[in-house]
């Protein structure tokens, strides 16, 4: 798998899961809030890795 579509799929479920917790607002919702904090500086990681050369 390429590190760009890696990329692409970590950015992507982390907008989702933020997205789905913003609506619940609950518990469930905090976690995902998380869960898409946590995707997104995996993501951010990533992409760092694909700039630097």
């Amino acid at each position: 798998m390429n590190p760009l579509h890696v990329f692409i799929l970590l950015a992507l479920c982390g907008f989702g899961s933020a997205v789905a917790g913003v609506y619940v607002l609950q518990g469930l919702g905090w976690a995902l809030i998380a869960a898409g904090v946590a995707l997104f500086l995996i993501a951010g990681f990533v992409r760092k890795g694909l700039i630097s050369d």
